[in-house]
């Protein structure tokens, strides 16, 4: 199962992408009746802020990750993401 990925470039922070994103994403969580594997997480990297989503997400939220944009990925390193709209046990669920 794939993660999806949405890199946004400086110009797009600044203009409240990732509020957009994160607000459409909760509505989607919690119309799902929150998943306890569906999550979005963020990373600065190089300039820009990448989101994570999990593999759960396109099963309740295809159509927000391609609105954005979002592509396929294969699943990032834990370390250094912060989780924004998900149950905090996240991590423990994707590695068990």
């Amino acid at each position: 199962m794939n993660w999806y990925l949405l890199t946004l470039l400086p110009d797009a922070v600044a203009a409240g992408v990732p509020a957009r994103v994160k607000d459409d994403f909760t509505a989607a969580f919690r119309a799902a009746g929150g998943p306890r594997t569906m999550a979005l997480f963020r990373r600065e990297s190089e300039g820009a802020l990448e989101l994570f989503f999990t593999p759960e997400c396109p099963r309740h939220a295809m159509d927000l990750l391609e609105r954005y944009g979002a592509t396929p990925c294969d699943a990032p390193s834990l370390l250094g993401l912060e989780l924004l709209v998900g149950h905090n046990e996240i991590t423990y669920y994707l590695t068990t």
